[in-house]
């Protein structure tokens, strides 16, 4: 109500359309209303001053100083970026108020604000006139993908993915060639910035260390928010290659449909599980920045991952009349049991699996996990080379998979050991 009875004070400034009225004077004391050139953003504040027009700018500087033109400017050029990484046209239903205010204290922060209404939701950014350059980026970032997942009528409140603003943020601050908040520069200093960009975000991974999927998704104060920032930036950037910008617009579409917007992610982006998207991001995360910047996981969690990889999900039915009934089913029965041409697209999704686990293991079971991934490594490689359609009940075949079966076997024992439980101890003593 507080904010709503200031904007109402602050609206009997003039109307202006951003660059329709070049050169006009305005009253340095009245309060100015500037709509952007989409008209979804409606700014409001004091025009600028000589002293504030003239106010240092440029890639290096960390705060801007902010009058109506210049903010509505930028929302434009953050929106246009926006929307050219999602693929997407500019189809917004909810409009943007904007109020700029005079700097009372260091370190302000903008606030955004969002209310339901009859005709919609109501989307408000209350901004210091003197602010953080990155800051500025990330709030016309959040309410603008805020806009988006609340279109349609969505009568609840949407939750963004906490590593959402801050990885597109740093990713349109790195391809964009020309800055998004002041003004451009050539395309030749933009191709550096990138470069410069990508290098600063591995070496802060590979200093401070890669974060898991678990910090990107629920982020704690132990986590420094320049890590974050980096990890987020390359979980973002990597799910661009993956599946570009649609596969965003795909998810902040379906955010209406779940409370939960894990679900909306792993549909939008292909992934069975957040197990799945953890083990991807390892294997990424790995490849940009090397496993020193992975944080390695305990004993137990290794175990658990290895026992989810050492089985596979089926559909059973017991009988005509029934429905299919999830099961897991051990590795040795894929093995033995299925044919080659349908056991081997699982088992090259476990190497994958396997490879992404090893990168985070500890040094005691590190070397098991490479023995899983080398075993079935092998035993791919060798049923290949004795033909995929030679009968699984031919002699040399039946010899293979008992000896892969063998050296399976012996990795569980070993596995078991190093976690420290009594079955490993049990399993190897010899049976009377």
């Amino acid at each position: 109500m507080i904010a709503r009875a200031l904007f109402l004070m602050i609206v009997p400034g003039a109307m202006v359309c951003l660059g329709a009225v070049p050169g006009t004077r305005f009253d340095q004391k009245r309060f100015i209303t500037v709509q952007s050139r989409s008209q979804q953003f409606t700014v409001q504040g004091l025009p600028a001053s000589r002293s504030f027009a003239g106010t240092v700018s440029g890639p290096d500087v960390t705060y801007v100083r902010l009058d109506p033109t210049m903010f509505a400017m930028a929302a434009e050029n953050v929106k246009q970026a926006l929307l050219s990484i999602l693929d997407t046209a500019d189809n917004w239903q909810s409009s943007i108020n904007v109020s700029l205010y005079p700097v009372r204290r260091d370190g302000e922060e903008i606030v955004i604000t969002s209310a339901r209404s009859p005709d919609g939701w109501d989307f408000r950014l209350s901004v210091p006139e003197l602010a953080n350059k990155r800051h500025v980026l990330k709030a016309i970032l959040e309410v603008l993908l805020l806009e988006i997942a609340h279109r349609n009528g969505v009568e609840r409140r949407i939750e963004l993915p906490p590593w959402l603003v801050p990885g597109l943020a740093a990713h349109l601050e790195a391809t964009a060639t020309s800055p998004l908040v002041v003004q451009p520069e050539s395309r030749t200093s933009a191709r550096r910035k990138l470069q410069e960009a990508v290098s600063g975000t591995r070496e802060t991974l590979r200093a401070s260390g890669g974060l898991t999927l678990d910090d990107l998704n629920w982020p704690t104060e132990r986590v420094t928010p320049t890590a974050y920032e980096a990890s987020a930036h390359l979980f973002v950037r990597e799910l661009l290659h993956k599946d570009g910008g649609a596969a965003f617009s795909n998810m902040l579409r379906r955010l209406r449909d779940h409370y939960n917007w894990h679900t909306a992610f792993l549909q939008a982006f292909g992934f069975p599980s957040l197990r799945e998207v953890d083990k991807w991001w390892t294997l990424h995360l790995v490849q940009f920045a090397g496993r020193e910047s992975l944080s390695i996981w305990s004993t137990g969690e290794i175990n658990t991952q290895l026992l989810d990889i050492l089985s596979t999900p089926v559909q059973v039915r017991h009988s005509t009349n029934e429905l299919p009934v999830a099961t897991q089913i051990p590795l040795d029965r894929v093995i033995q049991e299925w044919e080659f041409q349908r056991q081997e697209a699982v088992l090259r999704q476990k190497l994958v699996q396997l490879d992404a686990l090893r990168m985070r293991s500890p040094t005691n079971v590190v070397t098991i996990v490479a023995g899983y991934h080398q075993s079935l490594s092998d035993y791919l490689a060798r049923r290949e080379q004795l033909g995929v359609n030679r009968p699984p009940n031919a002699p040399i075949v039946r010899t293979l998979v008992r000896r892969t079966l063998q050296r399976l076997g012996d990795l569980d024992v070993r596995r078991e050991i190093a976690v420290g439980g009594a079955s490993g101890t049990a399993a190897l003593k010899p049976s009377n």
